[in-house]
């Protein structure tokens, strides 16, 4: 379990202006260029054409949206009410207040493509977040915004939306190993210097 000595761990759990701005810079995106990691999350979802998607933190739930234009069934879940509440709102989607812990497999059905869009890296504890998320068995794993390094696995905190969060920094051999022994093969896609999306799939 997480320790809960880590001060800013429900930083935007409480904060619902977070998520309404983070909702607003989301809409911005739509109407004008989307930003790299939606483009992959689009192209991989017309090429595996699943049969859901499942969206773990998905805090303003954009991807509901998005899922809607890609006509495929999706599921929210985020561990802020403030964040369901908000995405509630504005999409009138399927969401649940749950945090990615609660997640098991048995939330999960046969063809679904599970996608977590900038969780492990606002954790300081992101490498058992990838680890839970690879336990859940998923054929098709696509998570986002995942910041690598050649050191040991490490967090710093950072103001973002008007409150103090983490960004979490994966050792690259290490990830790739907890991947591999799952069974899944990796896909590194560069978004921007040292922060990839990770492809992962059953082998």
């Amino acid at each position: 379990m997480v320790s809960n000595s880590y001060k800013h761990l429900d930083s935007w759990k409480n904060s619902k202006s977070a998520f309404k701005q983070q909702l607003d810079r989301n809409k911005q995106e739509l109407q004008n260029r989307f930003p790299p990691h939606w483009i992959d999350f689009v192209e991989i979802v017309r090429s595996i054409n699943p049969s859901r998607i499942v969206d773990i933190g998905c805090g303003a739930g954009v991807y509901c949206f998005i899922s809607e234009k890609l006509d495929i069934e999706y599921i929210g879940y985020d561990y802020s009410q403030n964040a369901i509440d908000v995405a509630k709102e504005s999409w009138y989607g399927n969401f649940v207040c749950k945090s990615y812990q609660e997640v098991t497999s048995k939330d999960l059905n046969e063809g679904d493509f599970v996608v977590a869009n900038a969780i492990c890296d606002v954790l300081p504890n992101g490498d058992e977040c990838l680890r839970h998320l690879l336990s859940l068995d998923a054929d098709n794993l696509l998570v986002q915004r995942v910041r690598l390094t050649n050191k040991e696995s490490y967090f710093t905190e950072y103001q973002a939306y008007d409150i103090m969060t983490y960004e979490f920094y994966h050792n690259e051999e290490q990830l790739h190993r907890d991947i591999i022994q799952s069974g899944y093969e990796l896909k590194k896609i560069n978004l921007y210097e040292d922060i990839f999306d990770l492809y992962i799939r059953k082998r």
